[in-house]
């Protein structure tokens, strides 16, 4: 063939959703891309991953040794365990929830194309590549194309 005929090459084929989300478990599992998290968004009770209920507990537990603190003991001993069940709740129970909430993403976002695309169009989640700082944030970015290109660089080197 000479050097000026163009060859008629048909382009790759374009890869599925579901090809794409395989890749980036796959990705996530070999470290190359972490998960980043917005939890003031994650919280929202809209939120494909978020239980209400979890906080709603431990606010009820909070009120119910208050009461009985005040049963027990009066007015001082309910108002202390209250402000110490809110201190308890805005410090450890915050990171309490936080943590569920991140095994909720890692275990069942990522073990669902439909979930993780109801999560990616919701936001709060992010991917951050380990080599290159550009994170992906949800829902603007384009998480497909965040895998293509890792991908194309995993396929290059």
């Amino acid at each position: 063939m000479m050097m000026n005929e163009i060859q008629d090459v048909a382009p790759p084929p374009a890869e599925t959703p579901r090809e794409l989300f395989s890749a980036l478990k796959q990705l996530h599992a070999e470290g190359r891309v972490a998960l980043s998290y917005d939890f003031t968004r994650l919280h929202h009770m809209d939120c494909p991953v978020a239980f209400e209920a979890e906080g709603n507990i431990l606010a009820y537990a909070i009120v119910a040794v208050a009461l009985l603190a005040l049963w027990l003991g009066g007015w001082i001993a309910a108002i202390a365990v209250l402000g110490l069940g809110a201190a308890l709740y805005f410090s450890l129970g915050r990171r309490y929830m936080r943590g569920r909430i991140r095994r909720r993403v890692e275990e069942q976002a990522l073990a669902s194309l439909e979930l993780w695309q109801k999560l990616w169009r919701f936001g709060g989640v992010g991917l951050v590549p380990k080599d290159d700082g550009a994170a992906c944030v949800a829902p603007e970015g384009n998480w497909m194309g965040l895998v293509r290109t890792l991908r194309g660089a995993e396929r290059a080197g």
